[in-house]
């Protein structure tokens, strides 16, 4: 998921990387969220292990077909495989697919990925509302999930609730000081707030380039509610 241009282009990817994604079916989460499973999940053989390990640099790499092709020779039959089967089908637009993966693992080991995953479906469709619903849950499962909270602190932002973006976007940023996804979406969040000593002073602490910050600028002054 790296390789696009530059700053905020990148943050935007990495969150909705899913060109035709569908809406969550909000109907189906209500009461669902505050029975987050939190159990160990099976145990996988080294050599599963080693192959789920691959699988998720690709992903990393933003070669989701190659992931699927992988998961489809593996055949490993566990939670973890699931997981990564949805994030690859959600990758690669088919966020049906992906979302029904993702409702089925909600009660597993990987419940609070599985939420996050729904939460990214949801705020590429526009359900802002079912998606902060999701992340929340997502949070509160993994409370120390960097990507979690940027992934909650975005759709927040993008909600028009600033400061709790704001929070989120920081705790983020405690959790992995080098997670540069998160460091401009703060400054994304600064300069839409009109913050500009702040914003520049962020951007120069995470080692943000003039041009990138030209272009978070601009794009907070161009539609400052808009998805980028």
């Amino acid at each position: 998921m790296r390789g696009i241009t530059l700053g905020m282009v990148l943050a935007w990817m990495l969150l909705h990387h899913i060109p035709h994604a569908i809406a969550a079916d909000t109907s189906t989460s209500t009461g669902r969220e505050s029975r987050v499973a939190d159990k160990p999940c099976a145990e996988v053989s080294a050599e599963e292990a080693a192959k789920l390990g691959l699988i998720r640099q690709m992903l990393a790499e933003g070669k989701p077909h190659a992931a699927l092709a992988h998961l489809d020779a593996a055949r490993i039959k566990s939670e973890q495989a699931e997981l990564l089967r949805a994030n690859a089908l959600r990758q690669t637009g088919r966020g049906g697919q992906a979302q029904a993966i993702y409702e089925q693992l909600t009660s597993s080991c990987v419940s609070g990925h599985a939420y996050r995953g729904l939460g990214l479906i949801a705020s590429h469709a526009g359900n802002l509302q079912a998606s902060l619903r999701y992340l929340e849950t997502a949070s509160r499962a993994l409370p120390t999930d960097h990507t979690i909270r940027n992934d909650h602190g975005y759709v927040l932002m993008q909600a028009g609730d600033y400061e709790l973006a704001l929070h989120e976007f920081l705790t983020a940023l405690e959790l992995a000081p080098d997670y540069r996804q998160a460091a401009n979406n703060l400054v994304l969040l600064l300069y839409r707030q009109g913050d500009i000593p702040r914003a520049e002073a962020f951007a120069k602490q995470f080692g943000i380039v003039a041009e990138e910050m030209q272009q978070l600028q601009q794009l907070a002054q161009d539609n400052p509610r808009a998805m980028p």
